[in-house]
């Protein structure tokens, strides 16, 4: 047999099976051309089904795409994992006024969903957060390539409008990757549900992709261990919020306008206290333009009443290139009833990085809440040469070349 027959056999093969839901794990690329190679290195069984054989199509009711979902997923489930195709196009799943999970994805394991060229719409119309992907107890998850919008979603309305996935989990639950996703008018492209009792289940989460016109990027509070995010941001109130953050790596571009509204912090560690979680072991890079509509661009944050409670081994860098307004590149406070001006908190083995470009009219470091436990905070000397380091408390410190 001939190449060019070899090729057409390869082909019409994978076309017969397509029209039977399961394609080929292998063979003319062809075969389904909304599949891309950029998964973020899943490894996941080679079974691939396509959700158009179970009537997923662009144009097709909210009923019939939840029901799409539903059956691929089992399918894939019954199978051991897999990849799930998802036809390019526009997924309009309706009107939202509660906070429901749209579609519900519980225990599954080895699954990647490839969505390059999908658009997963919602649009809110009351003060509510749907979910648009909600998966409950989970192990080795990709979702790649998805596009998500909301019309219905306020800026200036807090929590109005849809979240593109959450995940929450009862037992131990891994290895959740969102690769070259993009959300826009949504309150966030991805959120953690657990709480300060039931931490040690997440672990392993990796987020990469583009956030615009939104409110949140990611909150990964609550999760064991290991969480990597690398985000493009524009016009987004909050890149990042974490708490009880551990082994994490963040990595954020943001740039700004001054008609949106900012927050406290575009990157909030968070600490309710030893008893909540603590925060150690992280690695921050900010890269700022635009207008500066936040507090601070790492904020440092205490919470709560508890006395005790530490971030520790955090080392934050935030370059801004021509940023208006004045905000600061770092805070440590302690907030409870309000900014407290002295606390037992500790911020301990912290090395601060960075660089200012152009315009900025802001402060590099604000403590308003004075630490009387011991710690210490390392300031890079170009950064302490504007910073007036010898106004801060004494465990801030000049680092030397």
């Amino acid at each position: 047999m001939g190449a060019d027959m070899r090729r057409r056999t390869l082909l019409l093969g994978g076309l017969v099976a397509g029209a039977a839901g399961w394609l080929p794990a292998s063979g003319d690329s062809r075969v389904a051309r909304n599949v891309a190679d950029d998964i973020g290195g899943a490894i996941v069984p080679a079974n691939r089904v396509s959700l158009a054989l179970y009537g997923g199509v662009p144009g097709a009711s909210p009923a019939v795409l939840r029901n799409a979902f539903s059956e691929a997923f089992a399918a894939l489930k019954e199978k051991g994992g897999g990849t799930l195709l998802v036809p390019a196009g526009l997924y309009d799943f309706g009107r939202y006024a509660n906070s429901t999970s749209i579609i519900s994805c519980k225990d599954l394991s080895n699954i990647v969903i490839s969505a390059y060229g999908a658009t997963f719409k919602a649009t809110t119309t009351d003060k509510a957060m749907p979910h648009m992907f909600y998966f409950f107890n989970f192990n080795n998850i990709t979702i790649a390539g998805a596009r998500f919008i909301d019309p219905g979603f306020n800026p200036w309305v807090n929590w109005k409008g849809m979240y593109c996935v959450g995940i929450q989990a009862s037992k131990a639950s891994r290895g959740f990757r969102m690769v070259n996703c993009y959300a826009e008018s949504v309150v966030g492209l991805f959120g953690s549900h657990n709480n300060a009792s039931t931490r040690q289940y997440l672990a392993d989460i990796d987020i990469q992709g583009e956030v615009r016109n939104s409110y949140k990027g990611v909150g990964a509070s609550f999760i064991r261990e290991q969480v990597k995010v690398n985000l493009i941001c524009h016009n987004v109130r909050r890149a990042f919020i974490a708490y009880a953050l551990k082994n994490a790596d963040i990595l954020v571009k943001i740039s700004s306008t001054a008609n949106w509204p900012g927050s406290n912090g575009l990157i909030a560690l968070v600490s309710g206290g030893a008893a909540m979680g603590n925060v150690e072991d992280v690695r921050v890079k900010v890269d700022a333009s635009g207008a500066g509509i936040y507090g601070g661009y790492v904020h440092f944050y205490h919470q709560g009443p508890e006395a005790d409670g530490y971030m520790r081994n955090i080392d934050a860098t935030v370059n801004v290139t021509n940023v208006s307004s004045t905000p600061n590149l770092f805070i440590f406070d302690h907030e409870t009833n309000g900014v407290q001006p002295k606390t037992a908190r500790v911020w301990d083995r912290i090395s601060l990085h960075g660089s200012v470009t152009g315009n900025f009219a802001g402060r590099i470091i604000f403590n308003p809440s004075v630490s009387t436990s011991l710690g210490s905070v390392h300031v890079d000397a170009n950064l302490a040469a504007i910073a007036n380091v010898s106004k801060l408390p004494g465990y801030f410190r000049v680092k030397l070349p």
